[in-house]
């Protein structure tokens, strides 16, 4: 954590740019939910080898994402993890009672090796300070053969966009209640994720190589979805403490 001494700095600084850049007003926007439906079913085909599986979201936030798949997926079990208290708080008005939420720190996660089937970090990766570390955690609890998909923002593509709105006057059009910052990387993001980088994090925390692809569109790569399989016990860390 170069940037931060402990992981309480860390942890309110978070809570901060959850507070600054809230989601709620993000996923407020028709247009949003529109474009981030792409991720959503593009994230559903990714995992439908998995569906009658264990599934886990990190970082599931508000609870926005954990909430479509907990519906459309079919996994026989839907988990969520996140550090900040405010974004269970409102995921746990989003997703009720039953589905299991827990508080914790993305490079010691409260689960045992193999836990999961499925694990997801979407929109998670360029938010840590370590990203191999959080990585390696994710493949350690999930199941030999199963998956790890990670998908991060293409920076460079959505400055340029911004810039579009804005100037054509679209931006209010589109985001009546949300007002971003030009440049994320400025702000909450803390890495600029390419695919390049997301590949290089993904072997060096011991994972094969991943299958990419960007949505919504060819003409309009915003996101970078990136799915792994978990295919040995070295992978998956079983030879790692369990407890």
């Amino acid at each position: 954590m170069e940037r931060f001494h402990d992981q309480g700095e860390y942890r309110t600084w978070n809570d901060e740019m959850i507070r600054r850049h809230d989601p709620g007003a993000y996923y407020a926007s028709p247009f949003v939910r529109w474009l981030e439906g792409f991720r959503i079913r593009a994230i559903l085909r990714e995992l439908k080898a998995t569906r009658k599986g264990r599934f886990l979201e990190i970082g599931c936030g508000f609870g926005f994402v954990l909430e479509k798949i907990d519906i459309r997926s079919g996994f026989a079990r839907c988990a969520g993890l996140d550090l900040s208290r405010p974004s269970l708080k409102a995921a746990r008005g989003r997703l009720g009672s039953t589905l299991p939420l827990i508080e914790g720190d993305a490079m010691a996660l409260p689960f045992r090796n193999g836990t999961f089937d499925a694990v997801l970090l979407t929109e998670v990766i360029e938010h840590v300070p370590d990203p191999v570390a959080v990585l390696k955690e994710a493949a350690r609890v999930i199941a030999p053969g199963g998956v790890l998909l990670v998908t991060a923002p293409n920076e460079a593509m959505i400055n340029r966009l911004k810039i579009v709105l804005r100037k054509t006057g679209l931006w209010r059009l589109f985001f009546s209640r949300y007002d971003a910052a030009d440049h994320m990387e400025d702000e909450w993001h803390l890495h600029l994720v390419t695919p390049n980088l997301l590949s290089r994090w993904i072997r060096e925390a011991g994972i094969s190589q991943p299958r990419q692809r960007m949505v919504p569109f060819p003409f309009l790569p915003l996101r970078n979805i990136a799915t792994a399989k978990i295919g040995s016990a070295t992978e998956s860390g079983t030879n790692a403490n369990s407890d």
